[in-house]
């Protein structure tokens, strides 16, 4: 696990969809797939690239009135993902108008204000995480790995930051949109790429920190931003789905998904895992093999919006999503499903405006499909027996998390778990990557959990998948 996640770092930390780095890593699984004897089938997109170096592309400036000194740069912490780019017409100016706190207010500001005076203005608004910011808390049922789990982190999490209704609330109306983290360390919520997953915008923005926000506040009106956000656009860029089979001796499928594409080595590694599962399933003989192994490593996760734009993009549902609707009479066939996201990920902390880590697993979320919950944790608490509880948090969530990529085929009724860790870097797009917040240890415990169930989803009959069967410990550990 190491090895691996070391090669994915070496790719290119940040795999921006359509770029270079994310086409290495589409290239490498295809060919390991092909390797180990999988039929392997490249599903293409197109879309309008997106990709910024935060600390070279970036950049936003204050003039005081009445002052004659220099303009005074402020400390950007991130950017918003495929916001307008400033790269061809030159950075925007505007006055500083302040919304006041969260996106109700930028609503209410652009409700109140004359259009012409916000077409001159350069929008800022505060986006506290208190109360968990985008995100809420999740619901968890009851028994865990380990047992109990340890306390849970109850600071502001940087990786749960919204902002698109902001975005929505002031696309074409400004010149520019200043969105503040408040209640985190400017390093904590460094590097974000969030929201994510936006369209194409016609609006340049960026992101200050707690400090700066105060300092915008107190000059509304008084004062005007230059803002520079030189992202590259990169005009029909082409991202691979990698789609791959192994056959076995029915056509009943077992269905394996994650996400390729994305800001860190964290984020979508759950192609390496994928990966090792397939692995493992290869070297089984093909008479011991009762279902196919279908392994979706779809591409599109974090550029949603740029690929399904019918101008320039694809028009279509990229990731996992995008799979089922080209793959129907796959999807049919399915009985079990395992998604794998956000993999070796060790817990940071963002409390008390620090940014530094705990020394614990970061959180793991393991979603079950609904109607089948029952089953699917008793085969996940099977899966755990014997392996590392130092390595693992492990949580089953019975609602209020993120879908992620196991969000479609649970959306199906399909039995089967999604993981999803769950660090405060998530969304990190640092230039030099998050591998050293990494523990290639907790992957490997991820690994063989998953690993496990996809043996047991092999095994067990499609009633027991279903949750319409008992299932036995003989079932389970015979």
């Amino acid at each position: 696990m190491g090895r691996w996640l070391q090669l994915l770092h070496d790719f290119g930390p940040v795999r921006f969809t359509g770029t270079p780095q994310a086409r290495r890593f589409e290239n490498f699984l295809a060919r390991q797939f092909t390797a180990l004897q999988f039929q392997v089938q490249i599903d293409s997109y197109r879309l309008m690239a997106w990709e910024c170096h935060l600390d070279r592309d970036c950049a936003l400036t204050v003039t005081e009135d009445g002052k004659a000194s220099p303009p005074k740069p402020l400390d950007v912490v991130s950017y918003y993902p495929f916001a307008a780019s400033t790269r061809d017409n030159g950075p925007v100016t505007g006055r500083v108008l302040y919304a006041g706190v969260g996106d109700a207010s930028v609503k209410a500001l652009v409700a109140r204000t004359p259009p012409e005076e916000l077409a001159r203005s350069i929008v800022v608004v505060d986006m506290p995480l208190a109360g968990g910011g985008a995100r809420g808390t999740p619901k968890l049922f009851p028994k865990t790995f380990p047992d109990p789990l340890p306390p849970a982190y109850d600071g502001p999490n940087p990786a749960s930051q919204g902002g698109r209704p902001s975005m929505e609330a002031v696309e074409g109306k400004c010149q520019g949109l200043v969105l503040c983290y408040t209640d985190v360390s400017n390093e904590a919520a460094r590097y974000n790429w969030l929201p994510f997953s936006d369209k194409h915008r016609r609006t340049p923005a960026l992101w200050v920190g707690a400090q700066d926000s105060r300092y915008l506040a107190s000059l509304s009106g008084k004062a005007s931003l230059t803002l520079r956000c030189d992202a590259r656009l990169t005009p029909d860029a082409r991202a691979d789905t990698v789609v791959a089979t192994l056959p076995g001796q029915s056509d009943e499928v077992v269905f394996l998904t994650t996400q390729t594409d994305g800001p860190n080595e964290c984020n979508e590694n759950g192609g390496l895992g994928v990966l090792a599962l397939a692995t493992y399933a290869a070297r089984i003989p093909p008479s011991q093999r009762r279902r196919t192994l279908v392994c979706s490593l779809p591409t599109g996760h974090y550029a949603a919006g740029a690929v399904a734009d019918k101008v320039t993009g694809s028009g279509k549902p990229a990731g996992t999503r995008g799979v089922m609707n080209q793959h129907p009479e796959m999807v049919k066939k399915i009985v079990g499903h395992l998604s794998l996201e956000q993999m070796a990920a060790m817990e940071w902390s963002a409390a008390n405006m620090q940014w530094k880590p705990t020394g614990l697993p970061a959180p793991e979320m393991w979603l079950p499909t609904a109607t089948d919950a029952p089953a699917m944790q008793r085969i996940f608490h099977a899966a755990t027996v014997g392996e590392n509880p130092k390595f693992s948090r492990s949580a089953i969530v019975e609602s209020g998390f993120a879908p992620g990529e196991g969000g479609a085929p649970r959306a199906a009724g399909l039995p089967g778990f999604g993981l999803m860790g769950a660090p405060q870097y998530f969304f990190r797009a640092d230039p030099m990557g998050v591998i050293h917040k990494l523990d290639p240890r907790v992957m490997y415990n991820q690994v063989r959990i998953a690993t496990k169930m996809m043996v047991l989803m092999d095994r067990l009959s499609v009633d027991q998948l279903y949750g319409r069967a008992p299932i036995t410990d003989a079932d389970l550990f015979g």
